[in-house]
């Protein structure tokens, strides 16, 4: 998912030195309540892909004069799935500058903290700063920085910053400080994407300079003809200061989840082996047996439902990898206008890909674009493609229909009404994509999609 990161960098030096003196207005053991809700929207269809109330519980761990602060940062997310109430948690460990800006973390870390999944992978930055320096506060006071568009280092986008006026928020007078992207990033050339918009206004006490709240609205376009909008608002609730048995215990169970973190990050995500999976697993349970009544504790039950969830994705792929060399299931189906079934079989002594796919599913809708310009390059080559419709939510033939019109394929599509295939060839998710050779086996089958890895298996099937 794509969010943006403060690169910390000043490209306008406009308060100088006296940055270095600023005073924080957090203190060590103290605890800021932010909350707020996130959404999701697909605009060109009025269609809300994911709504959440949120709730930052920030605790401040270390604080000093002209020193970097670090805050153990919780959002919790909370949402319906089919009208049942769920919730999702990150725990990020920040650094925040003597400036008050978030500094870059390394990706092992963030990857660790903000488990890639729903709002938490959508939302990882939430507050580009905590607070602004007072010398920096100034009607029409504007300035840029060169900051992180994504979880990676790169690319980076040039953000403008403009005091614009004060305004009362509740009970407090504070300052407006907008934020707004410049000019468009280009994430993939290709497909059109680009982080095409972001505009936040936040409100700063004057008093101290703390962030009260919140606002950003942010365009993703994934495709040329369509956007993704992630909109967040939030509002500082209240402070408090914990006195130092609770700020014990606190740290106490900030280090436990740190521990967790160093096994649930790359060894996980990146490189899941049983070992690395079991060794997890038990961190997660010895936590949650030890601090059930922790606040850290919807955060550690997010990473336990995503071991669950890896291992499960584990046991698939060791299961397709079994299907390597094997003879590919036979099916017959009928195309996508209903007029004629084909069999699988048919195809034997051409090189025949099989892309598995949803009506619904937007990387397939990222990717058949793709497959529609490998089909036209290795067609002459004897390569059929065949485009699968499964797990269809409506009337299966309309819907496929929909999908090859949009993306105007001419690949032969077809569809499977019972969904039969997913279960021979071991298909849980979309995309899912299979090379089969002039044999007849099963040469390469990958959930996702990777163009090359397509390509490369493509030109492998056809020298053999």
């Amino acid at each position: 998912m794509v969010s943006w990161r403060i690169a910390a960098l000043l490209a306008v030096a406009l308060v100088g030195s006296s940055w270095l003196s600023a005073q924080s207005p957090l203190q060590r053991g103290q605890e800021l309540r932010y909350e707020g809700e996130v959404k999701v929207e697909i605009p060109e269809k009025s269609l809300v892909v994911g709504f959440a109330k949120v709730q930052m519980l920030d605790l401040v761990t270390a604080a000093g004069e002209g020193q970097k602060l670090q805050i153990a940062s919780l959002r919790l997310f909370q949402f319906q799935v089919q009208e049942r109430p769920a919730m999702e948690a990150a725990l990020r460990f920040l650094s925040i500058a003597p400036t008050g800006e978030e500094e870059p973390a390394p990706l092992e870390q963030l990857l660790a903290e903000t488990p890639p999944i729903g709002f938490s992978g959508q939302f990882p930055v939430v507050l580009p700063f905590y607070f602004l320096p007072q010398e920096q506060l100034k009607e029409g006071n504007a300035w840029a920085r060169k900051e992180r568009a994504l979880l990676a280092p790169e690319p980076t986008g040039e953000f403008r910053y403009q005091v614009v006026g004060k305004e009362k928020i509740g009970d407090k007078e504070c300052w407006v400080v907008t934020r707004t992207l410049q000019k468009p990033i280009v994430l993939n050339p290709d497909q059109g994407t680009q982080l095409a918009k972001v505009t936040d206004r936040f409100g700063l006490e004057i008093a101290t300079g703390l962030v009260v709240q919140a606002q950003r609205q942010m365009t993703l376009q994934v495709q040329k003809e369509q956007s993704v909008v992630l909109t967040l608002s939030l509002n500082l609730r209240g402070t408090q200061k914990l006195d130092d048995a609770a700020f014990q215990q606190r740290t106490q169970q900030l280090e436990a989840v740190r521990s967790i973190h160093k096994k649930v990050g790359a060894s996980v995500l990146a490189q899941p082996t049983k070992e690395s999976l079991d060794e997890a697993e038990k961190a997660v349970t010895e936590f949650l047996k030890r601090y059930k009544d922790s606040p850290y504790a919807p955060h550690v039950e997010t990473w336990q439902r995503l071991i669950a969830f890896v291992r499960q994705q584990r046991g698939q792929l060791e299961q397709q990898r079994s299907l390597l060399g094997q003879e590919a299931p036979d099916f017959n189906l009928p195309t996508v206008d209903g007029r004629r079934k084909v069999k699988l079989s048919d195809q034997r002594g051409k090189v025949v890909v099989l892309n598995f796919f949803a009506h619904w599913c937007g990387p397939c809708g990222a990717e058949a674009p793709r497959l529609e310009q490998i089909w036209r390059e290795y067609r002459d080559k004897g390569v059929v493609v065949i485009g699968v419709a499964i797990f269809a939510e409506g009337d299966p033939f309309k819907e496929a229909q929909g999908f090859t019109q949009k993306h105007k394929l001419t690949y032969l599509v077809l569809v499977d009404a019972q969904n039969q295939t997913p279960d021979l060839y071991d298909v849980e998710g979309v995309p899912t994509n299979v090379v089969i050779g002039r044999d007849g086996k099963i040469r390469y089958l990958r959930a996702g999609f990777s163009e090359s890895e397509l390509r490369k298996a493509i030109e492998e099937a056809l020298k053999q």
